[in-house]
């Protein structure tokens, strides 16, 4: 259903935005083979150029140096090759990914799977993710398996240096009762093994691009609580603001801090804190709370969407509200595609430049009441589901 729906874009959208944050990617693995700096956004943009790649470089690698080196083979293929044989991949571990978290459901029957593989394909960050040629979906691999709890600190090292917002998953570790040491030791020491790359090659930082990552951003794709506030506050190219003079970082850093406390009050009164629901709603805040943010990195909200519907138990308002969380995603999507014309108007319809955003705080309310008031599953622990999981468990999920 993904790829169907991404090859009608393809067809009717036209070359703009196709696969262009994977030849990002790929330019900064050029420039890493020529022992370059990937961070120079000159340098990026000549690349792309020179191999006759013309997309929008806007800020350039915005990652940590580990996922440009896993580029590197890629980087030298010819950029249409290298970018079938990403999105192939990419195909594959959503492919999987998806199979762990259906696998999570309880009773599960080949309709369920069925809807559940439908719904997932056609998540509109799923898509976004394929058509621009994101990293989300191995990321989302990495995720299923924590979900899973597949040596979770593992998996969760490795994404966060991929896309740095599943740091967030750590918290779900910290406020267990007892906290889960190993998994934070484990994590922290693979995160920390791999961001080591970062020093020495090509003289390359991200430190530098701190104030790109903190101020303020009206750019349409910003979907995270920067990006919203950032529209409300200073005109755009597609919106007018409806709050001009607002201090868009005072206002951030406090609603950031009260969805972060009252993230952690959630996850510390949970009855029995269990893994899978504990981490899908800490990285649900990872995402919202990152200050800068695209539709498609609302990609792990999947892992949010799997546990509410495994704890349904009967209560279909829940499936209902959740619905509501997706359409308005969805909703963005086809807003974002009608920009130049769709906020010109009047300044108030700035305010629907962010429905997304609103779907994602939906979907993170709703995880968090079914953590707070789980219902019956009828369904085992996941650390005790299989015995690979009963391994992973012993090794890292103790005390």
């Amino acid at each position: 259903m993904a790829l169907s729906r991404v090859a009608f874009s393809f067809a009717t959208i036209g070359p703009s935005g196709q696969l262009n944050d994977f030849y990002a990617y790929w330019a900064a693995g050029v420039l890493l083979n020529r022992g370059q700096d990937p961070y120079n956004v000159a340098a990026l943009a000549a690349v792309q150029q020179a191999a006759g790649v013309y997309v929008e470089t806007g800020s350039g690698f915005s990652y940590p140096l580990f996922f440009a080196h896993l580029m590197r083979p890629l980087a030298l293929l010819r950029p249409p090759t290298a970018a079938a044989i990403f999105s192939t991949l990419s195909l594959v571990a959503l492919a999987f990914a998806v199979a762990l978290l259906l696998r999570s459901l309880p009773r599960q029957r080949w309709p369920l799977a069925l809807t559940g593989g439908v719904v997932a394909g056609l998540f509109p960050p799923v898509i976004g993710s394929l058509y621009f040629g994101q990293a989300n979906l191995f990321v989302l691999l990495l995720l299923a398996l924590a979900y899973r709890a597949v040596f979770p600190g593992a998996m969760l090292g490795i994404a966060g240096v991929i896309k740095l917002y599943p740091v967030g998953g750590f918290l779900a570790a910290l406020t267990a009762r007892p906290p889960r040491w190993r998994v934070i030791a484990v994590g922290i020491g693979v995160l920390a093994a791999l961001l080591l790359l970062q020093l020495g090659t090509g003289g390359g930082t991200l430190s530098g691009r701190r104030g790109y990552f903190f101020g303020p951003d009206t750019y349409w794709s910003n979907e995270s609580i920067n990006g919203w506030l950032s529209r409300l506050a200073i005109d755009s190219n597609w919106t007018h603001a409806p709050l001009p003079g607002l201090p868009v970082e005072a206002v951030m850093l406090a609603i950031v801090l009260l969805l972060t406390v009252a993230t952690v009050l959630v996850l510390l009164r949970a009855p029995d804190h269990p893994w899978d629901g504990a981490l899908a709603l800490s990285l649900w805040l990872g995402v919202v709370a990152a200050p800068k943010n695209s539709l498609w990195n609302f990609t792990p909200l999947l892992l949010a969407i799997t546990f509410i519907v495994s704890r349904l138990a009967g209560r279909w308002w829940l499936l209902v509200l959740g619905g509501i969380g997706w359409l308005l995603i969805e909703l963005q999507a086809q807003l974002d595609g009608a920009r130049a014309t769709i906020y010109q108007a009047s300044p108030a319809l700035a305010w629907f430049s962010s429905v997304g955003l609103y779907g994602a705080l939906i979907l993170g309310g709703v995880c968090a009441f079914v953590l707070l008031r789980p219902g019956t599953s009828g369904r085992p622990a996941p650390l005790a589901e299989s015995g690979l999981g009963r391994a992973a468990g012993a090794f890292q999920a103790g005390p």
